[in-house]
């Protein structure tokens, strides 16, 4: 029975100085303020909140997590997605951060899952997920690309 099993940090930290802290806080700052002057205490609630969350996220070390990729399925922590879960996988060899597994999954909740690739066989890794699988070329959302450059 043929297997992959890597350890890797959840996603990729990249450290932040004060002046992104500084850019965040104003740019918030300013919105919180618009949102209480047009009225709309509620909202700037909600900005304010969210913006406490967001740089607690930032500041946050990513924890190192296993992953198991099995005739079963893929492990990841204590997380099972059983191939009869998922519809398809993709594998990016050329990313700046190192190879990732996108998982396309067949629930509306998590429909992408994303994991960093820390083994060399990726042919491996590739023709035991293709027995499951079918292999699909995945694109980064807009969204994506641009919380990699804002630093998340």
């Amino acid at each position: 029975m043929e297997s992959f099993s890597w350890q890797t940090p959840e996603y990729h930290h990249k450290v932040k100085n004060s002046d992104w802290y500084w850019t965040v806080g104003i740019i918030a700052g300013a919105l919180i303020i618009t949102a209480i002057i047009f009225g709309n205490v509620l909202f700037g609630l909600v900005l304010a909140i969210g913006t406490f969350t967001l740089t607690m996220f930032a500041a946050k070390k990513p924890n190192t997590i296993s992953v198991d990729v099995t005739e079963k399925g893929v492990r990841v922590e204590k997380t099972l997605y059983p191939y009869s879960t998922l519809e398809s996988f993709g594998l990016e060899e050329e990313h700046h951060h190192g190879p990732r597994l996108f998982l396309k999954s067949k629930k509306v909740v998590m429909p992408l899952i994303m994991v960093p690739v820390r083994t060399h066989d990726l042919d491996g890794l590739r023709i035991l997920l293709s027995k499951h699988l079918k292999e699909e070329m995945f694109e980064q959302s807009l969204m994506q690309t641009l919380f990699e450059r804002l630093g998340f």
